[in-house]
């Protein structure tokens, strides 16, 4: 999706977001429809640096790693950020280089609802516009998930529980792990499985959950049967009968590699 520029978005001190998008959108620079419409929307919403949300009393509260995160950007660090992702960087080190090299700043987002979440701005072929969104960390596990909750691995619920409820390229919702909202198991009508497929499957697609979707209709899943921890399976849309096992850490690092290949670096 084509984006527009930020040149000047880098060195700039704004103090209000939509300040920043108002501002980019009026510069004259062709704008994609789809991506002026999301323009549009983020205007329309609550969006503020984290320093106005403090001084208008905004509830529900932002998280406090969040309150650290923007407090060290304003004065040119980034070492509790880089603290808090570290606890993944084993599992997810494509992330690490990307806060270290493409990260141009963040933004607290605040909607209608007061749902809370932390943009990630970084920039492609200079002047493209991208972000990742960062919901809040979830305090309570999804009923409808509780079940097969203890299987998925301890890394990844530690995620969810203590950084973000998902972590995904804005506005599309996809190339990253997903809002526990949009957990799907395999047997939602979505996925269009017959009982007959169903049956012939190596897998049970009532307990297998897809937790990342790479955009182009295929899903990293957690195949949450059977004894131990969940396993990695990917759901090729085009091959939705041959769903194939795999590493679950090391095809979510690479698909989000992948994906920020193209992304500016400004140096290690």
């Amino acid at each position: 999706m084509s984006m527009i520029c930020a040149d000047e978005l880098a060195t700039a001190d704004f103090a209000d977001f939509a300040e920043v998008l108002s501002k980019l959108q009026c510069n004259d620079k062709p704008v994609d429809s789809d991506f002026n419409h999301f323009l549009t929307e983020l205007r329309r919403l609550m969006t503020q640096d984290e320093r106005l949300c403090q001084r208008a009393g905004a509830t529900p509260a932002v998280p406090v790693q969040w309150l650290r995160f923007i407090d060290e950007q304003d004065h040119g660090r980034r070492l509790a950020l880089l603290t808090e992702w570290s606890d993944f960087a084993a599992e997810w080190p494509s992330v690490q280089d990307f806060l270290r090299t493409m990260l141009k700043r963040l933004y607290v987002l605040r909607e209608q609802d007061g749902a809370l979440s932390l943009l990630y701005l970084y920039t492609v072929g200079g002047n493209d516009l991208n972000f990742f969104r960062g919901r809040a960390p979830i305090t309570e596990v999804p009923e409808r998930l509780r079940p097969i909750w203890d299987r998925v691995p301890a890394k990844f619920r530690d995620f969810y529980t203590q950084l973000h409820d998902g972590w995904t390229f804005l506005p599309a919702n996809s190339m990253g792990p997903l809002p526990v909202e949009d957990w799907v198991f395999l047997s939602d009508d979505k996925f269009d499985i017959d009982d007959e497929t169903a049956r012939r499957l190596p897998i049970d697609i009532s307990r297998t959950v897809a937790v990342f979707h790479n955009g182009a209709g295929d899903y990293l899943c957690l195949n949450c049967a059977g004894p131990g921890k969940a396993t990695g399976v990917i759901w090729w849309h085009e091959d939705p009968e041959n769903p194939e096992p795999v590493d679950f850490w090391g095809v979510l690092d690479a698909w989000v590699g992948i994906f920020l290949e193209e992304a500016d670096r400004h140096g290690a």
